[in-house]
């Protein structure tokens, strides 16, 4: 062997220089195979859309859209449109008549489960009862039937664009500012009520001419709605209108809570074969009464 030979042999060349031209056809059948197999395709997963807003029915007849935003808003932060308008609609029929449905859009998912733990099946407005309460529900598909975002993004101008942006912007320096503690928020936004709307007013519990046949009555009739009213909660105070031929007694109690059950339980209930008609009071009770019937309040009442 040549000295040429041997450099060549120690390198990996030497008589071996005809093997790379030799693999050549089957490197590229393998590099055909690899073209041939088709890349596995990756399915883009469907984005899910969050649901941010609630549904909110029964509604007041003259219902306002402020109304609605300062109620509201003590739960979340209301999203705001392009336009810069809090994102609440209410709802019509083809007379153009309210329909008491309205939809308010919030900017985060969370704000939605303090307004319903805080609103639904309660008054709009604290110590009116006339129109009974109100319902909130997380909003569906039936309720909405809104475009994605990015449809909506795609028909906005640069300008409408921009003041999205800002407004967005806006919202999450104000969410900042929010307790992510969910309990802390809906203790500090609870629906304010009125402090007289812990005395239930009930009517027909008596007339003035059983009053006037039993000199008992009175004490007796008392001390019933009083064991009735400890039957929710603790009752600071009870009284008779011996004066008011609706036959009107009062029952306060310690906690709201006991005066909204108290109401709810004995509405429409008989007494003495007379109906109840019982409401929570909106002020100072002023009915009429003799100073005989008065019965001594609970010493931190």
């Amino acid at each position: 062997m040549s000295e040429l030979d041997e450099f060549m042999e120690e390198m990996g060349q030497g008589r071996r220089s005809e093997s790379p031209t030799s693999d050549v056809p089957q490197a590229a059948e393998n590099s055909k195979k690899r073209k041939a197999t088709k890349e596995p395709e990756v399915k883009k997963k469907a984005k899910v859309m969050e649901n941010k807003a609630i549904w909110i029915t029964n509604l007041p007849p003259d219902t306002t859209v402020k109304e609605l935003e300062d109620e509201f808003s003590r739960f979340g932060i209301i999203d705001k449109g392009a336009d810069g308008q809090s994102r609440i609609k209410m709802y019509n029929d083809e007379t153009g008549k309210f329909t008491g449905n309205a939809m308010i859009v919030y900017f985060k998912k969370e704000a939605i489960v303090n307004a319903i733990k805080m609103m639904d099946d309660y008054v709009l407005r604290p110590g009116d009862y006339s129109h009974g309460n109100i319902r909130v529900e997380p909003a569906n598909i039936e309720h909405k039937k809104e475009k994605t975002g990015e449809t909506i993004a795609s028909k906005l101008t640069r300008k409408d664009r921009k003041a999205s942006e800002r407004n967005r912007q806006e919202l999450n320096r104000k969410l900042n500012e929010w307790s992510d503690n969910e309990e802390e928020v809906a203790e500090a936004f609870a629906p304010k009520k009125n402090k007289w709307a812990k005395i239930a007013i009930v009517k027909h519990a008596f007339t003035l001419k059983e009053l006037e046949e039993d000199a008992e009555a009175i004490l007796d009739i008392r001390q019933d709605f009083r064991e009735a009213g400890e039957k929710y909660g603790e009752v600071t105070n009870c009284v008779l209108y011996d004066k008011e031929p609706e036959g009107i007694i009062t029952v306060r109690f310690r906690q709201f809570e006991s005066a909204e059950k108290f109401m709810e339980g004995y509405q429409g209930k008989g007494y003495s074969g007379r109906k109840l008609h019982i409401w929570l009071a909106e002020d100072k009770p002023k009915f009429k009464k003799s100073a005989k019937v008065e019965e001594p309040s609970s010493e931190e009442e």
